[in-house]
């Protein structure tokens, strides 16, 4: 099982933290992460892309110059698609991109992105980040005193950090309950605090057990 120290805001150790090697020290597949990523940007696409077809395009539906005597390609309309500002052949029109992924396998893929950051020793875990005021300069001076400037930080019920990060260009907080592997992969740093790794394995181990 990884143990992993326990730092507070001012990066001392005060602590330890033994883990779960089902859910921190899984065998890395990459495959699995992959899949996962394509299938989370594929539920984000707004689906908004369109295009006229030669029906919807306006204009006239006469004949354009007789079919014969100039010695030309017959035309039958200017809606057509080889004629300028004509419709689309095969017009995009708004669809859904999303699909769906099978539980086990997102739970997988989960582990597996965790179990990466634990291998690579970006797995930052902290006592706690109680902040006194929701200020953007405070959790930035924070964040670089914890060498963690680009990172992912989580925890749940923490509204001030919330707050205080939404302006922050390189890092991101997010709800334990929304911990996904393309957050993950996306920062170089997984910062979480004791009670949301906690939370996060107890989830994760109940999926399985269920």
């Amino acid at each position: 099982m990884p143990t992993l120290d326990v730092v507070d805001l001012k990066n001392q150790k005060v602590g330890s933290i033994t883990l779960s090697d089902e859910v921190f020290s899984a065998t890395i597949r990459s495959h699995l992460l992959t899949e996962i990523v394509h299938w989370q940007r594929a539920c984000k696409r707004a689906g908004t892309q369109s295009a006229l077809t030669k029906a919807e395009v306006r204009g006239t539906t006469k004949k354009p110059f007789p079919q014969k005597g100039r010695g030309m390609a017959r035309q039958g309309s200017l809606k057509n698609p080889h004629q300028v500002g004509g419709g689309v052949a095969f017009a995009p029109k708004p669809r859904d991109y999303s699909y769906k992924m099978p539980k086990a396998k997102k739970r997988a893929a989960l582990a597996v992105a965790l179990s990466t950051r634990v291998s690579e020793n970006s797995l930052k875990i902290v006592k706690d980040f109680d902040l006194p005021v929701a200020k953007t300069k405070v959790t930035s001076e924070t964040l670089a005193v914890l060498q963690a400037e680009k990172a992912l930080v989580v925890d749940f019920g923490n509204e001030n950090l919330k707050r205080s990060m939404r302006n922050l260009k390189n890092a991101k907080f997010i709800e334990a309950a929304g911990v996904n592997v393309y957050d993950i992969l996306r920062y170089p740093v997984l910062m979480m605090t004791e009670r949301a790794v906690l939370a996060l394995q107890q989830r994760l181990l109940g999926e399985v057990s269920a």
